[in-house]
């Protein structure tokens, strides 16, 4: 953990400061659900978790009794509004606070505790850089002489003035040095112009020199809408390439970015669906003629990371291609990597050849372009329908069996064993009807896929690396603790995180009557903790229960610094939750019931303690000596109640 980041931890425990006033106004649920589609569930909202590779709704966001924070039930990701932010953008916490606050309209006071700007890291120079660039690219394309003939081109092309802010289209002007000096105008250095890809220095080692020139620029943007990249399409026809791309950098890696998606992913959440098509201007002319839900890949073909993204953001994937042999390989490529995903992956071939461009250009395209995605084939029939075509160009019947061998040998590839039988079994009847037989052949005659579907991983970084390790080695630390005082300590803790205000109770006679606060010190100081893991958690919760204070769960969990014990802090909150709203106990009860269940393991554990050391000086002690263990006892208000009087050696 940082030093700054640590510093806005210990000051989220001692004032109010601009973090905790931030953490109060984020709507969480609106917030994730930006990322995530979230459903209610109870008083809990519940979606895809989308720092592994879920399948089935294992993300829980609670937003009632003051607390606000999601917690994986499959995997260690937990949080507050900051750790989301940070995790999924892979920001710093500096840059999250900011980003957060211009969301909730919150401005930062500048004291002590404001994040320091002299130590930004590459990252946000990067992004800056690309921030003045696209501003700059925009300005030359608004009004400025140097940017006519891409006015032109943005003309001829039908793109509107609003979808060209929409989309923050610009030029480039035909000079080698134009971006340099107005850069420097706004603080940008020339090192981190480099870094992001618009400068190159020259081979004599004399300068740079612009990387785009004379080009209609397109920003490629995160999903927060920040450029972290350019597409370029040249204004001359003799100019190659035809369309650059900035290259990878820190803050853009292609594999991992979809055009459009920024400004797409409300509707694909909304409808449910999302359009993939092959270039920029498809995805501009798409949302120009009300079809906001489509994006586009970046001059390459889709990647599992692409494939993780929109799973996680809808239940429809939409793939259009060309209707030449290379959009067919296109798509065969493309349903390989769905194919074992829980989602409904259809192929959309355009009529004519055409581009989704060309086609919505024309006087009834948008019609036309809507029926043809309405009529898209199933990715799973549209791979028998390839079939169809080979079976009547084989020769014979070896040349069908082996057309037929193939295509199950692919099937059995990519997962299709492993896929629901209601998507099974009208394939398997398509290819029983296709070659005349029986529908028990086909399945005899599938070869078995792979043990398990491809999966696409999570980036970790080093920091994350680190708390695993320590996460790992508390966990290994928990086999040395009895299960009866494990489980114990952690419904005595998770009752105090679900209800901070029952530490009062602890040590009275009746429910309700105060409780004793060198009683309640006396069960609740981390070091009573037998768990390492929950000790760590204790320890934090101790930091309010000293001083009789009051907190919340994102508190608790800005106050954890590694992952695994934030998740174990909103884990110990819905146990006791779930516990707690049964109603078989009051909480009251249930806390004191704990509190009691502890102390009944202390003695028992004092017990041992006491039974072996009374063996171990049997031997030297002589036979007083289990009567002033006894004695001891009882000065101290405890008896034994079946400390042997003769024990075995």
């Amino acid at each position: 953990m940082d030093c700054e980041r640590l510093t806005w931890s210990v000051s989220a425990l001692t004032d109010r400061t601009d973090v905790d006033r931030i953490r109060d106004a984020v709507d969480l649920v609106a917030l994730i659900g930006e990322h995530v589609p979230l459903r209610p569930k109870g008083r809990e909202h519940v979606g895809l978790c989308p720092f592994h590779d879920d399948h089935t709704p294992s993300l829980a966001v609670v937003t009632h009794k003051g607390n606000a924070f999601y917690k994986c039930h499959a995997c260690a990701a937990a949080g507050d509004a900051y750790n989301f932010v940070q995790d999924y953008h892979k920001m710093t916490f500096p840059e999250a606070l900011k980003f957060l606050a211009d969301r909730t309209g919150i401005t930062l006071s500048r004291g002590r505790n404001a994040p320091r700007t002299s130590t930004r890291p590459a990252g946000s120079e990067l992004r800056r850089a690309n921030a003045v660039a696209a501003s700059f690219y925009r300005e030359v394309l608004a009004g400025d002489p140097r940017g006519a003939t891409a006015r032109t081109m943005v003309c001829d092309r039908g793109i509107d003035d609003d979808t060209a802010r929409q989309f923050m289209i610009g030029a480039a002007p035909d000079q080698w040095e134009s971006l340099a000096p107005h850069a420097a105008r706004q603080d940008v250095s020339i090192a981190a112009l480099v870094g992001a890809g618009l400068l190159k220095p020259r081979s004599g080692g004399n300068g740079h020199y612009d990387t785009f020139r004379n080009r209609l620029i397109f920003p490629i943007c995160d999903e927060l809408g920040r450029p972290v990249a350019f597409g370029g399409r040249a204004l001359d026809p003799d100019d190659e390439p035809k369309y650059l791309n900035s290259p990878e950098s820190p803050v853009f890696h292609k594999s991992r970015t979809l055009y459009g998606l920024h400004l797409a992913k409300r509707a694909v959440i909304d409808t449910r669906q999302v359009i993939v098509t092959e270039g920029y201007t498809d995805v501009v002319a798409c949302h120009q003629a009300g079809l906001p839900n489509v994006v586009a890949t970046l001059g390459t073909s889709l990647t599992t990371d692409h494939v993780r993204i929109l799973t996680r953001l809808c239940e429809e994937v939409v793939l259009v291609f060309d209707g030449d042999e290379a959009g067919r390989r296109a798509a065969d490529r493309a349903v390989a990597l769905f194919f074992a995903e829980p989602i409904d992956v259809k192929i959309c071939v355009l009529p004519e050849g055409l581009d989704p461009a060309d086609l919505l250009a024309r006087t009834d395209g948008v019609e036309r372009f809507r029926a043809a995605v309405d009529a898209a084939t199933d990715a799973l029939e549209y791979k028998v329908s390839r079939l169809q075509v080979e079976l009547r160009a084989a020769r014979g019947h070896a040349g069908r069996q082996r057309s037929l061998a193939k295509l199950l040998a692919e099937l059995a590839g990519l997962g299709f064993d492993r896929l629901p039988g209601v998507r099974k079994r009208p394939v398997i009847a398509q290819l029983a009807d296709l070659l005349k037989v029986r529908i028990e052949d086909i399945e005899q005659a599938m070869p078995r896929g792979r043990s398990e579907p491809p999966r696409s991983r999570v980036a970790r970084t080093d920091a994350d690396t680190e708390h695993s390790v320590e996460t790992t080695a508390l966990w290994s630390e928990q086999a040395d603790v009895p299960p009866a005082r494990r489980l114990a300590e952690r419904e005595l803790l998770g009752v105090l995180i679900y209800q901070p205000s029952l530490r009062h109770e602890l040590g009275g006679e009746e429910p309700g009557e105060p409780g004793e606060p060198d009683v309640m010190a006396s069960v609740l100081e981390p070091q009573r903790f037998m768990d390492p893991a929950l000790r760590r958690v204790a320890e934090a919760v101790w930091t309010w229960l000293a001083r009789d204070d009051s907190f919340t769960v994102q508190q608790l969990m800005a106050a954890l610094d590694d992952p695994g014990l934030r998740n174990l802090a909103g884990e110990l909150y819905i146990e006791a939750e779930c516990r707690l709203e049964a109603g078989e106990q009051t909480p009251a009860e249930f806390l004191r019931d704990r509190f009691n269940a502890l102390r009944r393991l202390d003695s028992r554990e004092l017990y041992r303690r006491d039974l072996d050391a009374y063996r171990r000086s049997r031997g030297t002690s002589g036979d007083g000596a289990l009567e002033k263990l006894l004695e001891q006892r009882r000065k101290q208000g405890y008896i034994p109640e079946a400390l042997p009087t003769r024990g075995r050696t």
